[in-house]
């Protein structure tokens, strides 16, 4: 494939690819505005807030919204832990004054993040090996997002006919000259039918998998274009 100049196709794209060819970033799909409390929230008040949102967790901020902690349903659950009292068969210690009150008595301070410009794949991987449900967004320690497993399944769910209409774009916007109906996706497969696989395969598979929604790219041979 050749630029109307005569230069290679891939060495005129090259020269865009730090404003176009970039992965996909947390900032694209990370949920905001973000849902947080002060380390002085009551537990019940946290609880409340987990509920009728609907999240796992909730960002612990300062009077500045900077993050100094995270408090989830698993750190509300362990107040839940104590012994029925029923089922001993000594009587229980006392329990006035032996329960957290505040947020910042069963939070998690030591807090893995990412920012806006993170991989996206990075920060799955990050979720993955900690065996976390979700990492909050900080732009310096200013929290500005959260990105959750549920913000990642959405993109595998993307509509298809959505993930060709971007690649399109995407490849348009890098000079790639394909048909209209060059590109399909189905069930998140793409297929790019291109003249010469050689010359532009490459750059055309690196930018699909850029676009929300793409798990694999295939080729197939592209029809020439009729000579007058």
């Amino acid at each position: 494939m050749r630029h109307p100049d005569g230069r290679s196709l891939v060495t005129v794209a090259e020269s865009r690819v730090a404003a176009v060819l970039t992965a996909m970033k947390v900032r694209e799909i990370m949920s905001r505005p973000v849902v947080t409390v002060l380390a002085d929230t009551g537990i019940k008040a946290a609880a409340t807030l987990l509920v009728e949102h609907g999240v796992s967790a909730l960002p612990v901020v300062d009077s500045r919204g900077r993050l100094v902690g995270i408090v989830s349903e698993a750190d509300l659950l362990s107040i839940e832990t104590r012994p029925d009292p029923r089922a001993q068969a000594t009587p229980l210690a006392p329990t006035a004054g032996s329960s957290p009150k505040t947020v910042v008595e069963v939070m998690t301070r030591d807090v893995l993040t990412v920012s806006p410009g993170s991989e996206v794949s990075q920060a799955a991987r990050i979720m993955l090996n900690e065996g976390i449900k979700r990492v909050p967004v900080v732009q310096g320690r200013r929290v500005v997002g959260i990105l959750s497993r549920r913000d990642l399944v959405k993109v595998m769910a993307r509509g298809d006919g959505e993930i060709e209409a971007e690649m399109q774009l995407k490849l348009g916007e890098l000079g790639i000259g394909i048909g209209r109906d060059a590109v399909s996706v189905a069930g998140g497969v793409a297929t790019i039918q291109l003249e010469s696989q050689e010359a532009g395969s490459r750059l055309a598979e690196s930018v699909a998998l850029t676009v929300p929604g793409v798990f694999e790219v295939r080729f197939a041979p592209g029809v020439p274009p009729r000579r007058r």
